[in-house]
C-alpha cells in the first residue's frame, strides 16, 4: 500500500479546520445525515474532480475490510497509476507540504502522532529559501510521510511552544496530548545545511514520543474534566461528535 501510494498524490485534509475545503469535501462525500462527516476518502483524477473510487468515509468504505480490502486498494491504485503516469522525477521540484498555521499544524500533529517541523523566516524571501531547501528531505524516502510541516514569518506562532526561542530557521515539535501546546526538541539556525537538518530530523524521531492512543474514551474524558476544548472554524456536523456543537472535538 505505501509503495502504491508513492505514485499518487495524497492529501490529508482539515475537515472542520478550514471552512475554504467545505465545498469541496461535500462534493465528494456526505454520510446518511446529509452533512459533511469528520472523515471523507477518494480517490480523484488529476483533475481533482473525477471520482476514481468509491467515495466514503474511509478507504474500507470503497474497498472493504481486512487484507482483502488493502490489496483490492492497492491493486485499483495500480491500474490508475498506469493510467495518469504522471512526470518523471516530479518529487525533486515538489513544494514542502505545508499545513495552513502553526496552531492547527500542532493540533494535527497531535491528532496524528507525528512531530511537527515549523519553519520560521524573518520575512517572505527567506521563508521560500527555507522552505526550498527543506522540501527535498521532507519528499526523500527516509523521511516522507515521517512528518508534519508548517511554515510562517511570525515569532508569536511560536509563543504556545516550550523550549523554543523565536529565531529563524527550523524547529521539531512535540505536540501536548490535546494539541493546544508544544514543546521544541530540536532547533536549528537558518544557516543549517541540508546534512544538519537530515541529522536533527533523525534525532528527532528518535526522541518523539508517541502520544497513547490506545484508551481513546479515558483521553476524551480527561480531557472534558480539565475543560480542553477546540474551537473549530466550522461547526462539527458529524453524527458522532462529542456535546456542544460547534468546538466540539477534543
Amino acid at each position: 500500500m505505501i509503495a502504491a501510494s508513492r505514485k499518487f498524490v495524497c492529501v490529508r485534509l482539515l475537515t472542520y479546520e478550514c471552512a475554504a475545503e467545505e465545498g469541496f469535501l461535500e462534493g465528494i462525500f456526505l454520510g446518511r445525515s446529509g452533512d459533511l462527516e469528520n472523515t471523507t476518502f477518494a480517490v480523484l483524477a488529476p483533475d481533482g474532480k473525477k471520482r476514481l473510487s468509491k467515495a466514503g468515509r474511509g478507504p474500507k468504505m470503497a474497498y472493504g475490510h481486512g487484507a482483502r480490502g488493502v490489496a483490492a486498494m492497492a491493486a485499483d491504485m495500480e491500474k490508475i497509476a498506469k493510467k495518469y503516469p504522471g512526470k518523471k522525477d516530479a518529487l525533486k521540484a515538489a513544494p514542502l507540504p505545508l499545513v495552513e498555521d502553526v496552531r492547527r499544524a500542532v493540533n494535527v500533529s497531535a491528532c496524528d502522532n507525528q512531530p511537527l517541523v515549523v519553519v520560521l523566516g524573518r520575512d517572505e524571501k527567506q521563508q521560500q529559501e527555507l522552505e526550498t531547501r527543506l522540501a527535498p528531505l521532507a519528499w526523500a524516502d527516509t523521511n516522507v510521510g515521517a512528518f508534519l510541516y508548517v511554515s510562517t514569518t511570525s515569532s508569536k506562532d511560536l509563543a504556545a511552544l516550550a523550549k523554543t526561542k523565536a529565531a529563524p530557521g527550523y524547529l521539531v515539535v512535540q505536540p501536548d496530548a490535546y494539541g493546544q501546546k508544544g514543546q521544541g526538541i530540536v532547533q536549528l539556525p537558518a544557516a543549517a545545511t541540508a546534512k544538519t537538518i537530515q541529522a536533527a530530523l533523525d534525532k528527532a524521531r528518535k526522541q518523539f514520543k508517541p502520544l497513547d492512543k490506545a484508551h481513546h474514551r479515558d483521553h476524551v474524558r480527561k480531557g472534558k474534566r480539565d475543560g480542553v476544548n477546540w474551537e473549530t472554524e466550522i461547526p462539527v456536523t458529524d453524527p458522532g461528535k462529542s456535546p456542544g456543537g460547534r468546538g466540539g472535538r477534543r
